[in-house]
């Protein structure tokens, strides 16, 4: 990030303008799903670590507001899937557990999240479920995703897959994650950060709009569904990232 806060970029979907990057390969053989004594330290770590220290560092750095919460209560009982814009680097770490609390709360995030050598370490216990580099893999990550929309817990997914520090768009995703709700049949949600001046700060404060549920058809094909679901949470994104008033960081296509 350049002093006056311009950021050069040649692709949306693939460029990424995060502080630290790890590692992008899972290593094979990577367990999703551990014995009693890490449920009980995850439970402990989340609830009574990680849980106030994302609501203090999210209302005091960011001044998040949530709207929207109470969509969430037309799913009680279910597991959910949000979808999100990836747009800050510690930000979109806390924000999840801030904005679904007090579901419990588990984020899909690429290799990186879970190989970084302390921080890695730690990322399994506060819910990072990390993609596989694998085939192999990927029945178990599977499995570790219904497991969690089984115990009704939160699935938060960021589609676009790179942070884009403060942008105020909503840029380019395919609907390949969309495929988790519509196999499963879960409800589906969007949560938009948008970024709204702020009187004593340079840097704007985060609003956090939560839009849905976008249900799956039962009388469709996962292939449908899919479109579908991706389709209206992407509008739903698009139409709430309009009330960003400040371009804090302006980002500038290179030719």
């Amino acid at each position: 990030m350049t002093r006056d806060r311009v950021i050069y970029y040649r692709d949306e979907r693939s460029d990424d303008f995060a502080a630290v990057t790890g590692t992008s390969v899972l290593p094979d053989g990577y367990e999703y799903e551990r014995g009693t004594l890490f449920r009980a330290l995850s439970f402990l770590l989340y609830r009574v670590l990680a849980t106030p220290v994302a609501a203090l560092h999210s209302r005091v750095f960011h001044g998040l507001r949530v709207y929207g919460k109470e969509k969430l209560k037309e799913s009680r009982g279910r597991g959910i899937f949000v979808y999100a814009n990836h747009t800050l680097d510690v930000g979109d770490a806390f924000f999840p557990s801030v904005a679904m609390f007090p579901r419990r709360t588990f984020v899909i995030t690429g290799a990186g999240s879970v190989t970084f050598p302390v921080a890695g370490r730690l990322a399994p216990y506060l819910g990072a479920l990390p993609l596989p580099s694998s085939r192999a893999g990927y029945r178990d990550f599977l499995a570790a995703v219904k497991k969690r929309l089984d115990e009704r817990a939160c699935v938060y997914v960021y589609p676009e897959a790179h942070i884009w520090p403060y942008y105020t768009g909503v840029r380019e995703f395919s609907d390949a994650s969309f495929l988790y709700p519509a196999k499963f049949g879960a409800p589906v949600y969007a949560a938009t950060t948008v970024f709204r001046k702020r009187r004593l700060f340079a840097a704007p404060r985060c609003e956090v709009y939560i839009d849905g549920p976008f249900l799956p058809d039962e009388s469709s094909t996962v292939a449908e569904n899919k479109s579908r679901l991706h389709a209206k949470a992407r509008a739903a994104m698009l139409s709430r990232s309009l009330l960003s008033d400040c371009e804090y960081v302006r980002y500038v296509r290179m030719t």
